[in-house]
């Protein structure tokens, strides 16, 4: 089982997301939060090594 943590949105902004899990049919908020995080850590992560790094310029098209 995996372990769980709490995070404190600020109002405005879970009301924002609650709302915008329902209209996309997730069955949670936590479901629709963690999904929008998964989406955004590739973005601000390092590869894990230059290969992947290749791999990702490759797929974006700076390298053939």
């Amino acid at each position: 089982m995996l372990s769980k943590t709490t995070v404190k949105l600020n109002k405005t902004i879970c009301d924002r997301a609650r709302r915008a899990a329902e209209a996309a049919g997730y069955s949670s908020l936590e479901e629709f939060i963690e999904h929008a995080v998964e989406k955004e850590l590739p973005d601000h992560e390092q590869p894990a090594s230059k290969e992947e790094l290749a791999r990702k310029l490759k797929g974006l098209g700076y390298l053939k």
